[in-house]
């Protein structure tokens, strides 16, 4: 699995040159709704904070079996994206949407989220099929860029876009940091993710690389919030535990994570301070390297298989049991 993480600049190039099918622009957008879960869901995530720093269309992501009417009006795109594009979660709330007349595009490796997008006509991007969903997050990334650049909706510039991906060249960097996180975190009971608001998305998909690839139960908590509410429930603790401190490029906030890292170690707590660098591109996709190799690393020092994920697949059977249950109740 670690070769799929390393092979993520080529996975990137190949995505620029795919084609978004039934392109066309959508006037009159004022806002983009992403429905996504897990690897896919994370995207919506990235996309948000980058139209944040990029785009003037507000860019919000809802993880669930539907969308609230309050969410979607006459002026909304919504793009569903699943990796295997068989996602029950995302495409129940496709269809939902489908039957509402709102606009949507797709991005999938296949499945019954392109066959829908076919049936309808409805603008998406096919990427690279056989990966583990996590491991396909750049490439649905640049996927959804493309879409919605391609639509009107224009996320981030091409050249910026094409620029940043440059990042996941850097492979023996990102290796060497993986390495020593892996050491880092190898005996850690929970280890702990501090962010900024700005970087939550990164903290949360660390959070997920560490559960599904090590197996690893995981606690973020996000600056400045955290300083109403987790900092207090340290009070009665002594940790003796890790945690990961993600950079921000913002000054202010710096000062914030180091007043917060000196608090977690006079608790007990053994600090990373986790340095990016660049714009807010190739620091989420660094950062998600990084995690997707230190993962991938921890599993294979305790002999766990990274790829395996057991209590995933059992929920899907369950979804796959009531599937229809589940289809009707949404649809009615």
């Amino acid at each position: 699995m670690l070769n799929q993480y390393l092979d993520w600049y080529n996975m990137v190039e190949e995505v620029l040159k795919s084609d978004v099918v039934n392109a066309k622009e959508y006037r009159d957008v004022k806002r983009v709704v992403v429905v996504g879960m897990g690897g896919s869901g994370i995207v919506g995530d990235f996309l948000s904070v980058i139209a944040q720093n990029y785009s003037n269309i507000p860019l919000i992501t809802f993880k669930d079996f539907y969308v609230p009417k309050g969410f979607v009006d006459s002026n909304t795109f919504v793009l569903s994206i699943s990796y295997s594009g068989n996602t029950l979660e995302t495409v129940a709330a496709t269809l939902q949407l489908l039957k509402r007349g709102i606009p949507v595009g797709v991005v999938a490796s296949g499945g019954e989220l392109v066959d829908i997008a076919r049936r309808f006509g409805l603008p998406y991007v096919v990427v690279r099929s056989g990966l583990a969903p996590r491991s396909a997050m750049p490439l649905m990334l640049v996927a959804s860029i493309k879409l919605l650049n391609s639509c009107g909706m224009e996320v981030v510039p091409q050249d910026t876009l094409r620029s940043s991906i440059s990042i996941l060249r850097d492979t023996d960097h990102a290796k060497k940091i993986g390495d020593e996180l892996a050491d880092f975190l190898e005996n850690s009971k929970m280890p702990l993710i501090v962010a900024t608001s700005k970087y939550s998305s990164l903290a949360i998909r660390f959070k997920n690389e560490l559960n599904e690839n090590a197996k690893m139960p995981v606690k973020i908590e996000i600056i400045p919030e955290l300083f109403h509410n987790d900092i207090v429930g340290w009070e009665r603790f002594h940790a003796d535990d890790k945690a990961i401190v993600i950079d921000s490029d913002v000054e202010y906030e710096k000062m914030l994570l180091n007043f917060y890292a000196d608090y977690l170690k006079d608790i007990g707590f053994t600090i990373y301070y986790l340095k990016l660098s660049g714009n807010i591109i190739e620091r989420l996709l660094f950062g998600s390297l990084v995690a997707g190799i230190a993962s991938v690393r921890i599993a294979e020092k305790l002999g766990f298989d990274p790829l395996q994920t057991r209590s995933i697949v059992k929920y899907k059977e369950f979804l796959k049991k009531y599937r229809e249950d589940i289809l009707k109740n949404i649809l009615g």
